[in-house]
């Protein structure tokens, strides 16, 4: 069954992932804690919009894409990335 967040869930973990960076790392780097992106990236908890800002701030993911997963609101480079390494389905 698939959990109520994984969508929001996996747009994160696929951009840490093309960082190459630990979720300690990643976390750190927005100021967040490593067990809230754990959360997060579970599927099981919804990124709050303070968290959604952090990593608007940090990493340059638009809400847009965050909470609805639209790529056209990601800048340019972000969206080839996208293109070029898909989500995981």
């Amino acid at each position: 069954m698939e959990k109520p967040y994984e969508d929001m869930a996996k747009r994160i973990r696929w951009h840490r992932s093309l960082l190459g960076m630990t979720q300690s790392e990643y976390a750190a780097k927005a100021g967040l804690k490593r067990s809230q992106l754990n959360n997060w990236e579970s599927g099981d908890f919804q990124v709050g919009i303070s968290g959604a800002r952090l990593l608007k701030k940090t990493y340059g993911l638009s809400l847009d894409f965050i909470y609805e997963g639209d790529p056209a609101t990601l800048d340019m480079t972000l969206r080839k990335q996208l293109l070029d390494t898909p989500l995981e389905s």
